[in-house]
């Protein structure tokens, strides 16, 4: 048995002229068993596991829409999302109640009625990604689903230079999936940086909009770079050349965590979201 939610409808049949209240919600999930955020037929999705716990506690069909389709194993916890549902709800039971039927590695942090116009994917300005490598020669079991093990000495030094590289407006097609079929591969990158916490490196990178496997592409160069295979102002060349075959490989989804998604100022003001 679903918990009843006072104010919103349990089935189809009841009918209500009553408008309709947007909801932005917060998300952290553990990517790992994971196809991606996007629903799929016959594949476990974060949408899809959203949809159907909404569907539980409500009896009825909510469409959740992603500001960003976090690929098969990738983490977040900065992602959000937008869903439409009867007027009149309690959005800190409704939350409560998400989190009760959800599977324990997708949690609803923060749920809350916003501006009827808003769209989570469309009105999003920037998205920030953060990849970690351990380099370091062994690696604790409670890190290794999150971060990729690096065991070989990297030139941090080198791989910070390199990062700065990609900074601004640039044809990314070194660094697409190979399978991508986007024509434009041009995007603007308005932060990436190369950062040390010890023997903890972590990538973090903004941009307004990202390719398939991007990210995990850059991540993989960089790598080489570190590892002394790749110059440090080779990414200036691999930039110029557009041919993801002269590139360094794909790193595993596991260190990449959608962690921020920007939206202007007045999409978040209290004004729009005091329904």
């Amino acid at each position: 048995m679903h918990e009843n939610i006072p104010g919103l409808s349990t089935g189809t049949n009841h009918v209500t002229d009553q408008a309709l209240s947007k909801l932005r919600m917060v998300l952290h999930y553990r990517g790992t068993r994971y196809s991606g955020w996007q629903r799929q037929p016959d594949q476990l999705t974060i949408q899809g596991a959203l949809e159907q716990a909404f569907e539980k506690i409500l009896g009825s069909t909510v469409n959740v829409i992603g500001a960003g389709r976090t690929d098969s194993g990738v983490h977040a916890r900065g992602q959000v999302a937008h869903c439409e549902l009867a007027s009149l709800i309690d959005t800190k039971r409704i939350r409560r109640s998400l989190n009760a039927v959800l599977p324990p590695d997708i949690r609803v942090f923060h749920l809350r009625k916003i501006h009827p116009g808003f769209h989570a994917r469309k009105h999003a300005l920037r998205k920030r990604y953060e990849y970690r490598i351990y380099n370091g020669p062994v690696i604790s079991p409670f890190l290794a689903d999150y971060v990729l093990h690096v065991p070989p000495k990297l030139d941090f030094k080198k791989m910070h230079q390199s990062s700065l590289l990609l900074e601004g407006l640039h044809d990314f097609s070194s660094f697409a999936a190979s399978s991508c079929s986007t024509v434009n591969k041009v995007r603007r990158i308005s932060s990436s940086i190369m950062l040390r916490q010890g023997l903890m490196l972590t990538y973090r990178v903004e941009g307004s909009g990202f390719l398939h496997h991007m990210v995990r592409n850059i991540v993989g160069t960089l790598i080489q770079v570190g590892l002394g295979k790749i110059g440090a102002n080779g990414i200036s060349a691999l930039l110029a050349a557009r041919n993801r075959s002269k590139a360094g490989p794909t790193a595993p989804p596991r260190g990449l965590c959608l962690v921020r998604v920007c939206y202007p100022s007045n999409v978040n003001h209290n004004s729009l979201a005091s329904y």
